[in-house]
């Protein structure tokens, strides 16, 4: 008698072990032939499942499991997530799935729904609950007349890279609109398509977490719709502090609707966007491991005027060969590009600084005043910085908001203990260029091994930004590469900068 595989997985209801979850359902979606988008899909799914049964299942801090059955029956996959915690009512969570899916308890239910082709709640009385999951699968394609003379091979083998298999969509109308609740699983996967995981922000691949940012008026998110209303474009305006510019891109395609001018036209509309918001200007951070994000941008009018070296942990880009150099982390380009005629812009810099920032005023096309420096470190104003630290990037960064050379001490031990103790394997310093007694602090930060990396215009509250950057992890410059003259001018400046760092250290 032919038994169908069966696997399970008891786990603790603790947050701490989704991935273990998430790993166990995606190698099973994978076991049975699911195309990539339905095994994000999936992963999504059980990353909802799980999670409710851990907000709501053990109240309290009652200890408790989470089975998670998989079953692998011809012509579909079954997946039960099962726990012994508080009884509910499977009416009442259907109900909640039913009502519109702005309302934030209902979402969870709706990916679910989404993600797989039949749910059922089942009670087990003194053996608890379960989410039942059953997902169809594709039918396979018939076989060629000549198949006996064929000659087998594995997926892996058949599989040309996703560019060249991917079926062209139809040419149609686009439209491009703001993005709706329902849009952001499809959000999340084009994400995948595109990235694979390596994008920076691993909220982009979470749903709810893109359309908490949406809410809180972080991020301003536009998507490219299909005739039929599939999500076929993405892109949004970043905007995480009250300054007059945001950071674009967030840009994913999916690879049947590519070569339809798709991102000109969704960045057209968020600078028309931006500039109804009264924003100055638009940044692009444009990884350095090629040059095809850099020239887009280029060629779209930003202007290089900093890089931020080292900025993420190393990654694999999707369907892109980047030869066989080692991974390291991975730098960007930042480019800015302005909506309107900009107003001059005033910077204190070092003396030994100032032909570099007035060439990149220069190339952003605006007037630049460079004031004598101050003689000393503070103006007489109280000092004020923040400090952060982005575990998942391994990035720390001190921002000054009122430069104040008194509290160099403080910054130089906040700076430390971000490499020393938190694990940072890089520290910015940003500096707010229209204060006065910011070239203080900037040559405190130079001889303490900080470098110069460019400027970040209209970042600040009151002006523009200093980028001050010292590594704690290797960098080989010769594998950052940089499209236009610009930018290699910028790139052997700080080189310079880096080596001048790192003697200083000695």
């Amino acid at each position: 008698m032919n038994t169908a595989p069966h696997t399970q997985l008891r786990i603790p209801a603790q947050g701490r072990f989704l991935p273990l979850v998430q790993g166990h359902v995606r190698d099973l979606a994978r076991a049975v032939g699911l195309p990539d988008r339905d095994v994000l899909a999936l992963e999504l799914a059980a990353e909802e499942a799980f999670e409710n049964i851990c907000a709501h299942a053990y109240p309290d801090g009652t200890p408790g499991d989470v089975l998670v059955d998989g079953e692998l029956l011809e012509g579909e996959l079954r997946l039960a997530f099962r726990d012994e915690g508080l009884p509910f009512d499977p009416a009442l969570l259907e109900r909640r799935a039913a009502r519109p899916v702005s309302e934030t308890t209902g979402l969870g239910l709706k990916l679910i729904h989404s993600a797989v082709d039949e749910v059922r709640w089942v009670n087990r009385g003194r053996q608890g609950k379960a989410l039942c999951l059953v997902k169809r699968l594709p039918l396979a394609e018939p076989a060629p007349e000549n198949a006996a003379a064929s000659p087998t091979h594995s997926v892996a083998e058949m599989s040309p890279p996703a560019e060249d298999r991917t079926a062209r969509a139809p040419e149609q109308i686009y439209t491009i609109r703001p993005l709706e609740p329902e849009d952001a699983l499809h959000v999340a996967r084009l994400f995948w398509l595109t990235y694979g995981y390596s994008y920076k922000s691993e909220t982009f691949y979470r749903p709810e977490g893109l359309l908490d940012m949406v809410a809180r008026g972080v991020l301003v998110s536009h998507v490219a719709v299909t005739r039929d209303g599939e999500v076929a474009g993405h892109a949004g305006l970043l905007r995480p502090e009250p300054v007059p510019m945001a950071e674009g891109g967030l840009l994913a395609i999916a690879p049947e609707h590519r070569g339809r001018q798709l991102m000109e036209r969704l960045m057209a509309s968020l600078a028309e966007h931006a500039k109804a918001l009264g924003l100055v200007g638009l940044a692009f951070n444009a990884v350095t491991s090629h040059a095809v994000s850099q020239r887009s941008v280029i060629r779209q009018g930003a202007r290089p005027c900093g890089l931020d070296l080292a900025g993420s942990p190393p990654r694999l880009f999707k369907n892109m060969r980047l030869g066989d150099a080692p991974p390291q982390r991975e730098s960007c380009l930042h480019c800015f590009a302005y909506l309107a005629s900009p107003a001059p812009a005033l910077a204190h810099v070092p003396q030994r600084h100032r032909a570099m920032v007035e060439r990149l005023y220069a190339a952003l096309g605006r007037q630049l005043t460079l004031p004598p420096s101050a003689q000393g470190v503070s103006t007489g104003e109280p000092g004020a910085y923040s400090v952060a630290f982005d575990r998942g990037l391994a990035k720390g960064v001190v921002r000054v908001a009122q430069a104040d050379g008194r509290q160099w001490p403080e910054i130089r031990r906040a700076a430390t203990d971000l490499m020393d103790i938190a694990g940072a394997e890089v520290v910015h310093i940003d500096l707010p260029l229209a204060q006065a007694a910011t070239p203080g602090l900037w040559e405190l930060a130079e001889a303490a091994g900080f470098f110069f990396a460019g400027v970040w215009p209209h970042a600040a509250e009151d002006g523009d930004l200093l980028r001050l950057t010292r590594l704690a992890a290797p960098l080989d410059m010769a594998q950052v590469r940089l499209y236009s003259d610009p930018a290699l001018e910028l790139g052997a400046y700080v080189q310079a900068e880096m080596a001048r760092a790192a003697a200083a250290l000695r």
